[in-house]
């Protein structure tokens, strides 16, 4: 290149940059900037119960949007839908039973009342070998035993020692589950919005809406939903009317954004997290 030619290009740089330095934009008027700089709000879904109905759960595990599925760890078709999931590029977590207020009977593989914490990160670590895809956990009923420091501390160092995020369901407003899983140092997050406990596709629908409401406020949501006929179907037909307006991400890569949101101290790591991590700390409250 002469010195005449370097000398246009400069030329022409510096026509092209003195725009921005007044305060300018890449971006032709009336025309956004890429989605990376302006994110839409992300939704997780998450389906509990996972490994009962079979036929309910596949039609869910084909739907196009990136789901994630809580899998019921001793139930008849848990491993069977686990790898279909993961076929299909779906996240899978467990659904682990936990003691209720009303001492419901629990699915098999589950935590009673009267199991001593050691014998429970026994037990969540055995299921978690079982199921090396999964990528976290939720409590599946759990009103009695979410509400146990010592209990929900036992299932977090089992989480912990994998490193794998904690979703708390929120079957009781006396959880400490999600407090417990800051303190281990995982990433964690609460239950927005179910999704069917009325099982009819129209309110289903205005509680879907309701999530993505809250997710356009806060940023983000999780909503929990079962394998239930009215369920896929409300899903299937009103999840692409949401498409301009909210992101269906898998639980693992919302639970990620929060932990690293400074702004949101309600997914903050903890200080005590943070006091053996010095990267954290910036992040702790």
């Amino acid at each position: 290149m002469t010195k005449k030619s370097a000398n246009s290009l400069v030329s022409l740089c510096r026509q092209w940059l003195a725009p921005l330095a007044l305060g300018a934009t890449l971006f032709p008027a009336g025309h956004a900037a890429p989605s990376q700089y302006d994110p839409k709000p992300r939704l997780a879904i998450v389906i509990d119960d996972i490994g009962y109905n079979r036929d309910n759960a596949q039609k869910l595990i084909a739907l196009q949007y990136e789901l994630t599925f809580s899998v019921l760890p001793k139930s008849p078709y848990a491993k069977e839908l686990t790898e279909l999931a993961w076929i299909r590029g779906k996240e899978v977590m467990l659904h682990i039973p936990m003691a209720t207020q009303t001492n419901a009977k629990l699915d098999p593989g589950g935590i009673p009342l009267n199991m001593r914490p050691d014998r429970i990160t026994e037990l969540i670590a055995t299921h978690l070998a079982s199921y090396p895809k999964a990528s976290g956990l939720n409590n599946h009923m759990g009103s009695r035993l979410t509400e146990l420091e010592p209990a929900m501390a036992a299932v977090m160092k089992a989480l912990a020692a994998q490193k794998l995020f904690f979703i708390d369901s929120r079957t009781s407003a006396q959880s400490v589950a999600f407090e417990q899983a800051k303190k281990a140092g995982l990433q964690t997050a609460k239950r927005d919005i179910f999704l069917d406990n009325e099982q009819s596709v129209s309110a289903i629908v205005a509680q879907l809406e309701k999530a993505v409401a809250l997710a356009e406020r806060h940023g983000s949501a999780i909503a929990i939903g079962h394998p239930y006929p009215e369920t896929y179907a409300a899903l299937k037909s009103h999840l692409p009317l949401l498409a301009n307006r909210v992101e269906v991400v898998p639980s693992s890569t919302l639970l990620r954004e929060l932990s690293h949101n400074k702004r949101d101290p309600v997914h903050i790591f903890s200080q005590a997290s943070a006091s053996n991590r010095p990267w954290l700390q910036g992040l702790s409250k």
